[in-house]
């Protein structure tokens, strides 16, 4: 009986020290091949070590500086290269542990599809560069990449701006002096690298920019990188002027998980894959519709050979025995949804732009052009007011729809944006900006009004506009890039779609609520319904109608701040810099301009609005 009672006691004191496990967080800096290896690990560790996991997501400096805090306890994929200004302050500090290599033996810099090089027979592709060779002969080819948002010059896709390949490509455009016949394009964030790669390259359109393996992108596309001087140290620190190295990936761990899991430590220290195996992770669950738990299981499958090197081999078991369950009937759970009734809308939508794509690209060609002519006018137009004129028509403004002392505010707030150094990002956020609001408006109203004739329109509106307006504004950037591909043309058509429904929902209250016996009475004098609308209605509901241009106007603002995360310059593109690279002098001088910007707007246009609601 005492054996049996210390067994129990055993037994629940195992318990105990399992529940007192803690939770070991992951970091997932946004792209697949880290998410696999994230999915890997946990399984190991929790399956094998009986600790449960988190993941915390965030772009690749921002993790970091979390593994450095603590939050983060472990990340599969550390580019040490490419995030040096936070990685190797922790190393040195004691923050930050490396555990071992994930691999070293992937490339980097810039790629072209190999249909640009040599064609494609079968796509009916003809050669668009043929003796385009290495990054030196890219002068020469300029006009075949050419920047929709500049056409007197070639683009170049950078690397996203939290990675150090961002600095190493813009001193390697000053050193083979490519800055004269290219625009290097910043994107905004690896997913929209990646989208402007992938819309390219499906539309079979020339392309040149940075990338890097392994990606799902290299696994499934056949791109060249392009050729550079053989890597030396002393050409590399004399402006960059040969290939990039391999990058060493690490596995690295907060320096407090040696005592937190040493077990677990153990198991990453021995942690070791290839850009070969993930190439083939990737391209996996890319043709598997992105699902993870597939890939890893395929990954447990295909590759026991490997991981269980990297492990005792009782754990080894432990983990067969879980992933390979014996076949029992299992317990229905139903506080779970069942998954058999899951479906996604998302794949049909993906469907429909896909067809939209392939038979109207001609449409958005058109389009493009157009808004990118208004965007470019507009600022041309700005660009050649002087400054100080431009700050003296901003007082004036401010004085006429108010007072002089909110003028001599607004004066000075565009002065001050011009002191922080950000007038030229200023303008060019204000163009777009611009654009946005102008067709929203001219397209907004006339909608807005035919809502107020028609209850049917009405009634087939209003969700749409309720959708429009309660839908994540980081959605319309999607559509977007895939119409319209990165810059200024796709930033304007996501803030045409977010900010157009205010304009159109209180143009058709503003309509609606001019009272009925003015209307009769116009009426009964012989007035048409064109003198109606333009002589009775649109006058009395002009309050409200301004009232939805403010609205738009503000969440146009909004909007082309965020659409800096698929290349959208301006006073944005600066805050996600500065978020990517947490730089607080950055971030500060930049949101404050565009607080000072929104502010100017706002007051002004709702003055307008105020004054018309007094007439």
């Amino acid at each position: 009986m005492l054996a049996n009672f210390a067994g129990v006691v055993e037994a629940n004191n195992k318990l105990v020290e399992a529940d007192q496990k803690p939770t070991l967080v992951f970091a997932d800096a946004g792209w697949d091949s880290i998410r696999i290896h994230n999915q890997i690990a946990a399984v190991i560790i929790e399956k094998g070590y009986g600790y449960q996991t988190d993941v915390l997501t965030g772009s690749s400096p921002i993790v970091i500086k979390g593994l450095r805090q603590g939050d983060i306890d472990i990340c599969m994929e550390a580019w040490t290269d490419n995030i040096i200004d936070v990685y190797q302050p922790g190393i040195e500090n004691g923050e930050i542990v490396e555990l071992s290599i994930n691999y070293d033996d992937n490339a980097q810099g810039l790629y072209v599809p190999t249909y640009v090089l040599k064609g494609d027979e079968k796509r009916g592709i003809e050669p668009l560069a043929p003796g385009l060779k290495s990054i030196k002969d890219l002068p020469q080819y300029w006009q075949v990449f050419k920047d929709p948002d500049n056409p007197a010059q070639g683009r170049i896709y950078g690397s996203p701006p939290s990675w150090s390949a961002d600095e190493i490509l813009r001193t390697k455009m000053e050193t083979y002096q490519l800055e004269e016949t290219y625009d290097y394009f910043n994107p905004g964030s690896d997913t929209a690298l990646n989208t402007s790669l992938v819309s390219a390259y499906e539309k079979g359109e020339p392309w040149v920019g940075y990338y890097w393996d392994p990606t799902w992108i290299t696994g499934k596309y056949d791109l060249t990188l392009l050729a550079d001087e053989p890597y030396n140290q002393e050409k590399w620190d004399a402006g960059y002027a040969c290939e990039f190295p391999g990058v060493k990936v690490t596995v690295a761990v907060n320096g407090k998980m040696v005592e937190k899991a040493p077990e677990v430590v153990a198991f990453l220290k021995n942690y070791q894959t290839s850009t070969k195996i993930n190439s083939e992770l990737l391209a996996f669950m890319q043709d598997h519709g992105a699902d993870i738990d597939k890939t890893v299981t395929w990954f447990f499958s295909d590759y026991e050979d490997l991981w269980t090197s990297w492990i005792p081999q009782e754990v080894a078991a432990v983990i067969r025995e879980n992933i390979n369950p014996d076949q029992t009937p299992v317990k229905a759970d139903f506080t779970k949804f069942p998954a058999t009734l899951s479906f996604s809308l998302g794949i049909y939508v993906e469907k429909v732009i896909s067809w939209l794509t392939e038979n109207f690209q001609s449409v958005f060609d058109w389009l493009k052009f157009g808004v990118n002519g208004i965007v470019s006018s507009i600022k041309k137009i700005l660009a050649f007011i002087p400054w100080f004129i431009l700050i003296a028509f901003i007082f004036l403004l401010g004085w006429k729809v108010d007072q002089w002392k909110s003028g001599l505010l607004y004066a000075l707030m565009a002065f001050f944006i011009g002191a922080l150094g950000l007038w030229d990002e200023m303008i060019l956020t204000l163009s777009i900006a611009l654009t946005g609001v102008m067709i929203s408006i001219i397209f907004g109203i006339p909608l807005g009004i035919y809502m107020a004739y028609s209850k049917k329109m009405e009634t087939v509106m209003k969700p749409l506009l309720d959708g429009a307006q309660t839908m994540p504004s980081f959605v319309y950037l999607i559509p977007a890039m895939i119409f319209f591909g990165l810059g200024t043309v796709p930033a304007v058509f996501a803030t045409i779609i977010y900010s157009m429904p205010p304009c159109i929902r209180l143009t058709n209250v503003g309509i609606r609520g001019v009272p009925i016996a003015m209307k009769e009475a116009a009426y009964s004098y012989g007035s048409s319904a064109w003198q109606v609308l333009t002589k009775v209605e649109l006058p009395q509901a002009m309050p409200t109608i301004m009232a939805g241009i403010n609205q738009t106007t503000m969440a146009a603002m909004s909007m082309v701040v965020i659409s800096s995360m698929i290349g959208a310059k301006g006073l944005g593109e600066n805050v996600l810099i500065a978020i990517n690279r947490t730089d607080i002098a950055m971030g500060f001088d930049a949101g404050i301009s565009i607080v000072f910007l929104a502010i100017i707007i706002d007051r002004i246009t709702q003055r307008i609005s105020e004054r018309q609601k007094n007439d």
